[in-house]
């Protein structure tokens, strides 16, 4: 399973680079694995972690040029960047639960992410019924759904920090770490306007070379990216604070709101308004 990693695909799944269908995404593996002939390419995802939960042994998998071959129900956590490949067993059971790190804050806020690396453990009593009533939540509008579905992911998160298992503890490779490096100068000011080139400098690479990176990474150029994770920001003023729009643009370096209100609708398919009150109805 392994493939060149300037070949490797930064899959858009499910539209994650424009406003996400759902705070997030649970299906089970043979529906997205039985039409794949239960073979999934290397690739990676920009915006996405995923938890993988395999109820069964057979699987064999490959995260960041680790294979594995899966011998007892496991529970895998992949974040955002790793390369990661499957092979199944035909009829294999189990789910995949992909969120956006910023729906959840508790998570992947501004303190370092504590599942900044693959890991792999044991899947813990139960944890298959986590995953189904995620996917039962997310099929309904139930009274405080998203709290829900959040607290949910969150004790997935935790079923993996807390059990024993193994995981990416290598250190990270020079593109991996550029990559988080500029996603951390980004979010510290998302409302600067500053050239690439300057980007670029600060990590110690030139303009060129980071635009290899995040278009291998990301599967965007440096300033598509840069627009992203600031759209990414307004997503979490719009849905965590009471910040006006007019407020959460000035926040973010736009001193014309309609302009924000414009530039957020292109990115996201919404506006501004109507993002906070899809994100507000079942709170």
């Amino acid at each position: 399973m392994s493939q060149a990693s300037d070949s490797i695909p930064a899959y858009d799944l499910y539209g994650e680079t424009r406003l996400f269908p759902d705070i997030m995404h649970c299906e089970r593996i043979v529906d997205r694995a039985s039409g794949l002939g239960w073979t999934i390419a290397p690739h990676r995802h920009g915006i996405l972690h995923q938890f993988f939960h395999l109820d069964g042994a057979g699987a064999e998998v490959s995260l960041d040029g680790h294979r594995i071959r899966i011998e007892r129900p496991s529970l895998i956590s992949v974040p955002r960047f790793a390369v990661h490949a499957f092979r199944f067993p035909g009829g294999q059971e189990g789910h995949v639960l992909s969120v956006l790190p910023d729906t959840l804050p508790e998570l992947f806020g501004d303190a370092p992410e504590p599942l900044s690396q693959w890991r792999m453990v044991h899947a813990p009593a139960g944890i298959g019924a986590l995953f189904d009533a995620i996917r039962g939540e997310l099929a309904g509008a139930l009274p405080l759904r998203n709290a829900v579905l959040r607290a949910r992911a969150v004790e997935i998160a935790a079923a993996v920090l807390r059990s024993e298992g193994e995981g990416g503890g290598d250190a990270p490779p020079p593109a991996l770490r550029h990559m988080r490096r500029f996603e951390a100068l980004i979010r510290a000011d998302p409302a600067a306007r500053r050239p690439v080139g300057d980007y670029a400098r600060e990590i110690g690479v030139s303009a060129e070379h980071l635009g290899r990176i995040t278009r291998a990474m990301a599967g965007q150029s440096p300033a598509q990216f840069i627009d992203a994770r600031r759209m990414q920001e307004a997503r979490r003023h719009l849905a965590y604070t009471r910040l006006s729009v007019a407020s959460v643009a000035h926040a973010l370096g736009y001193d014309d709101p309609a302009y924000f209100s414009r530039a957020f609708r292109r990115a996201e398919g919404v506006s501004p308004s109507a993002y906070r009150a899809s994100r507000s109805e079942t709170a």
